[in-house]
């Protein structure tokens, strides 16, 4: 055959009359495929505006959540005139699609700074002994093990009204100053109150911040016996009849003679665990098998979540049907399917209010309503949809459930399931057919429990690592065994025993609902006393966190091959988080209780008893939770009576005087390079020369302290100073920063 030469321009014409044209098919495709996916950046939008207005370090001013309200407001206003009006403006698609992003992102920064606002209430400014009466809200335990109450309807005598919060925690005397207490009930109590507390170090995690959001205006702890409330200040405290605020007293009223019957029931730990899934009173369930539960990670199984208000709904839900298809009456007059699914919301919502309403079942409550009301509307009941749509309800309704770790979990483990079932329902994978015989089937129905529980740990273990300093080592085996005998058991048990109570029928199946609950707590104790049950993770970088998250939302919401973009941010995150982030060297908590260095052998403390919550949080952070005692064994302290002293990698010197300080001690420990930390100083007690001083006053303002060495200079690692960082100063003027605690409370 004879050489044809080659032509650039035929080729040319060839490529283009054949690739190009399908390039641009293909194109052209996929982004109509994205595009049909991009409503589901929304929440995360919403999100993001949600998330600088926490970031800041001030509240904004009026003019800018006026602008930042106006904004939607405009858009929504033009997009609801008409095509007419939208039309006479001639923008591009992205113009449209980053003024959409805007404005979402703006209307997430005036949602939180309106609901801020909104939440105002009045917060004790310094420590108080009063008289306390108000009503039992919530009965839960401290890390110590001690029941704490949160009461509301609040009087605190001595206290006029203006300045009383809605609602304080107190927690109560144990031992033979101890007696039964009710949801609901009126009691009056002698307490130590005061302030929430800030961060226990810089950048920390700021209790004050979560009390705002819940109006929680006080903390403490009593001082003698519950008493009867006195009748005539009950009786003014009443509310009025028939009004929400009645009807709210008579649901917990209700809540508490439900959380009684099942104690009495059902006692021990079985009881403790039913009462705290059905309605949420944690009073009974004691620590040791609390810490069993988190060592596990079998902790989701107690807190009412997505899982049980899910339960609950598909159970009433095909219970409901089912019985409607059953009467032939029926099943041709109603749509029984959109029937059940009403049927199942009225139980939600019920559930919802007899469980106490908490922030997390709220959450689950929208989640679970988003798939019902999908269901009514003939749309998918699980797809991404609906929970975008309850992600977009809760951060419009509660924007700081953001910065909540079972916000972000719950979220995590449903996006990253609903992803998977799409994904595997698209590849036909563990879909059995009319051939499929009973053992593939089953085999089916295992690798698909198992491919469930590895998703949701591992959607989660991220999140779980960076807020709680731990990782599970046998969570996977564990929930495999005992999700399903919740699922299956104990939740139809509840389920039943709710049903029939009325007619005074609930023992039997309460009865049986405490087996399911005594195998899961059995499990729980089992994989908890494993070795490597659980592996403690350092805090992470700042940026770890949510360049996690938005790789992971970027791997879920794009539907083609662009969504492995998203890997590249989740690695880079995890590169960053790897190494351990950097923590501060040398530590003081609130109003100088403790200190503690990094050492050789890790974090070294001042003291072995006392301060145990700042101290074992510095622990768990750094990725070390070991012993308070331990950490006070650690060489890096010079550990004398009233006296504590760490050095520096540069050379300088902290010391940390205890009890009253004078003038004259102050004057003999300054000396140059030297941090003198003295709470109790003197009025007027300044240590002159060239030390630095942190006396009570200082203290107070910064709360929390961090001090770090300066980079070296050019004269040596001694050429330097130290950076003083206080937990404070970062929120100093924010709402929830204005009030300062004057020292510390016990537990």
């Amino acid at each position: 055959m004879p050489d044809v030469p080659h032509n650039p321009s035929v080729a040319h014409e060839r490529w283009s009359a054949s690739f190009a044209p399908r390039a641009a098919d293909a194109w052209r495709a996929l982004a109509e495929r994205e595009r049909r996916r991009a409503p589901l950046w929304a929440p995360v939008l919403l999100g993001l505006g949600i998330w600088i207005y926490f970031s800041l370090t001030r509240e904004p001013d009026a003019w800018a959540v006026a602008a930042c309200v106006a904004l939607p407001a405009a858009l929504l206003a033009a997009l609801t005139m008409g095509r007419r009006v939208v039309a006479s403006v001639t923008l591009p698609p992205m113009a449209v699609s980053a003024l959409v992003a805007a404005s979402l992102v703006a209307a997430g920064f005036a949602a939180a700074a309106l609901r801020a606002e909104h939440v105002t209430a009045p917060v004790l400014a310094e420590r108080i002994d009063a008289t306390v009466q108000g009503r039992v809200a919530e009965i839960t335990r401290s890390h110590t093990d001690r029941r704490r109450v949160e009461l509301r309807d609040l009087v605190i005598y001595g206290l006029s009204p203006e300045r009383t919060p809605e609602r304080v925690r107190v927690t109560l005397l144990e031992g033979a100053f101890a007696r039964k207490v009710s949801l609901g009930e009126r009691i009056e109590v002698f307490a130590q109150l005061g302030p929430p507390e800030g961060p226990v170090e810089p950048g920390g995690f700021d209790f004050r911040r979560h009390a705002w959001f819940e109006k929680l205006g006080g903390i403490g702890f009593a001082r003698g016996p519950l008493v009867a409330a006195h009748p005539e200040v009950a009786e003014a405290a009443a509310p009025e009849p028939w009004s929400l605020h009645s009807l709210s007293l008579a649901v917990e009223r209700f809540r508490g003679r439900l959380t009684d019957g099942i104690l009495a029931a059902l006692p021990g730990r079985e009881g403790a665990f039913a009462a705290a899934i059905l309605t949420g009173s944690r009073e009974e369930v004691r620590g040791e098998e609390m810490q069993a539960l988190r060592d596990s990670n079998l902790a989701h199984l107690l807190a009412i979540s997505g899982l049980h208000m899910g339960l609950l709904a598909s159970i009433v839900f095909w219970t409901a049907r089912l019985l409607l298809a059953a009467s032939p009456w029926l099943a041709v007059r109603l749509p029984t399917k959109k029937t059940a699914a009403a049927i199942a919301l009225a139980a939600a919502a019920g559930y919802l209010a007899v469980s106490g309403a908490s922030v997390a079942t709220q959450r689950a409550f929208v989640m679970a309503a988003a798939a019902l009301i999908a269901i009514m509307l003939d749309r998918p009941a699980i797809s991404l949809r609906a929970l975008a749509a309850a992600a977009l309800a809760i951060l419009a309704l509660r924007p700081e459930s953001l910065m909540d770790a079972g916000f972000q979990m719950s979220f995590a483990a449903t996006a990253a399931l609903v992803a998977a079932w799409e994904l595997a329902r698209d590849r036909r994978w563990l879909r059995p057919t009319h051939q499929t015989g009973r053992g593939r089937r089953l085999l089916l129905w295992a690798a698909g429990l198992l491919l469930t529980s590895f998703v949701a740990g591992a959607a989660t273990a991220p999140f779980a690592a960076a807020h709680f300093n731990r990782l599970t080592g046998w969570g996977l085996p564990a929930n495999l065994l005992a999700a399903p005998v919740m699922a299956f058991w104990v939740a139809p048990m509840g389920a039943l025993s709710a049903a029939l109570a009325p007619l005074g029928l609930h023992q039997w199946p309460l009865t049986a609902m405490g087996w399911g609950v005594g195998l899961i707590l059995d499990i729980a104790q089992f994989f908890a006393g494993l070795p490597g049950a659980v592996r403690p993770v350092s805090s992470p970088p700042p940026l770890a966190l949510p360049l996690l998250a938005l790789g992971g939302l970027w791997l879920v919401i794009w539907a083609s091959r662009l969504r492995l973009l998203g890997l590249g941010a989740m690695l880079a995150a995890a590169i960053l988080w790897l190494p351990g982030g950097e923590r501060p060297e040398l530590l003081i908590a609130p109003r100088a209780s403790a200190m503690g260095v990094l050492g050789p052998q890790g974090r070294a403390v001042d003291r072995a008893r006392g301060a145990g919550y700042p101290i074992s949080t510095w622990l768990a952070n750094d990725g070390d939770p070991v012993e308070q005692a331990v950490a006070a064994g650690r060489p890096g302290i010079d550990r004398q009576p009233r006296r504590a002293e760490a050095v520096l990698d540069n050379g300088w010197r902290v010391v940390l005087l205890g009890g009253l300080v004078d003038a004259s001690t102050l004057h003999a420990e300054c000396a140059p390079r030297t941090v003198l930390v003295a709470y109790a100083a003197r009025p007027g007690a300044a240590a002159p020369g060239p030390c630095v001083t942190l006396d009570g006053a200082a203290l107070r303002g910064l709360g929390a302290v961090s001090v770090v060495p300066d980079d070296p200079g050019e004269g040596g690692p001694d050429d330097g100073g130290v950076r003083i960082r206080g937990a404070l100063t970062d929120a100093r003027l924010r709402l929830w920063g204005r009030a300062e605690p004057q020292r510390d409370l016990a537990d």
